[in-house]
């Protein structure tokens, strides 16, 4: 998937789920009820151990989502990159710039975003060619730090990620300030739903975030 599609289809979409859980069988049914509610584009996150053997996993059953893009986070060096684009990442994101990343997936056509809390960042991570980055953590650095970002390097496209309420209110701070989509974590999930496998619950609370950010287009 190349940066320029990345960015079509969240232009699209407006919220990428951004989840973690050490159990297989929870991250599975995490990912069908985003699905379910309306979303197209997945960040699984590399933590723990078996990280890779899940997203190996999530591979193997993404016939279930046909149509459904899931890329890997937290990437902070080019082998992890390379393992989890070998294994079929759609894209790959870190918390902040890895310029060894930034090159690989430039050279090789594979959409990857960075994480930037300054406009320098931002800038060198547009030399380095990602044309998307994510302002990390969004809730800390705020939307006046993406109304900056636009004014001055108008062609980078911009995912906060962070702490970011799924009401309109909470989208509507970002959207008005023309972020091209959202990155939700433990605010779109509810723990609680998903300790009870309440997945129906889960999926029908991602949808009324999607149509949410849909409104706010």
């Amino acid at each position: 998937m190349t940066i320029k599609e990345f960015i079509a289809r969240t232009d699209q979409h407006k919220i990428v789920p951004v989840f973690f859980h050490k159990e297989l069988d929870t991250v599975i049914e995490v990912v069908d009820a985003s699905y379910k509610g309306g979303v197209r584009t997945f960040e699984f996150v590399n933590r723990g151990d078996n990280a890779p053997e899940t997203f190996q996993e999530l591979m193997v059953q993404k016939h279930r989502w046909p149509d459904l893009e899931i890329g890997i986070g937290t990437i902070y060096d080019l082998k992890s990159a390379r393992m989890y684009l070998d294994m079929g990442a759609s894209f790959v994101v870190s918390p902040c710039l890895i310029e060894e990343v930034a090159s690989h997936c430039s050279q090789h056509q594979f959409a990857y975003i960075p994480g930037v809390a300054t406009i320098k960042e931002a800038h060198t991570a547009l030399s380095l060619g990602c044309e998307m980055v994510k302002i990390f953590p969004a809730n800390v650095i705020g939307s006046a730090f993406a109304k900056a970002l636009s004014s001055v390097l108008p062609t980078i496209a911009v995912m906060p990620t962070g702490g970011i309420e799924p009401s309109i209110e909470g989208l509507k701070e970002w959207f008005d300030v023309n972020v091209n989509c959202v990155g939700m974590g433990s605010q779109l999930f509810d723990k609680n739903k998903i300790s009870n496998k309440d997945y129906p619950g889960l999926s029908n609370d991602i949808l009324n975030a999607v149509e949410n950010a849909k409104s706010l287009n």
